[in-house]
């Protein structure tokens, strides 16, 4: 397929996943990314983040996305398998496209804002380790 040549609406996007949101143990789908924010241009990919009851095999769900859409730059994202910090990304600066039922999306941010916060000690602690490495190698 080619590149995206227009720009997808996001009810477009919504209107064509609406397949995808019968499939069994579909909890959640978000769209994220330059599309919501408004910085999307007509080679901008489309970031779309879906949670499963279970893990999802990906590749088969981004081919899926791709020919529902009809545009081969997808970015799919597992919610499941996410670390903290693209959790918290993703649905801090999200578009609702679909929940099973109504509390879902809050429940999910409540969740990922917590591993957040409980994650940053690690992320700092990273952060200063890879200062220091550069540092002594002259980087």
């Amino acid at each position: 397929m080619a590149q995206t040549k227009k720009l997808i609406s996001i009810e477009e996007i919504k209107d064509r996943l609406k397949p995808i949101f019968q499939d069994k143990g579909l909890q959640l789908v978000l769209l994220f990314g330059s599309v919501v924010s408004g910085g999307s241009h007509r080679h901008s990919d489309i970031d779309i983040a879906f949670l499963f009851d279970t893990t999802v095999d990906i590749l088969a769900l981004t081919n899926r996305v791709i020919r529902l859409l009809h545009v081969d730059n997808i970015d799919v994202v597992d919610l499941r398998r996410a670390s903290p910090l693209l959790k918290f990304s993703v649905v801090n600066k999200s578009k609702l496209l679909y929940e099973r039922e109504e509390g879902i999306v809050n429940t999910f941010y409540s969740l990922a804002f917590r591993m957040y916060i409980d994650t940053k000690k690690l992320r700092d602690a990273q952060a200063l380790a890879i200062k220091h490495f550069l540092r002594e190698k002259d980087l």
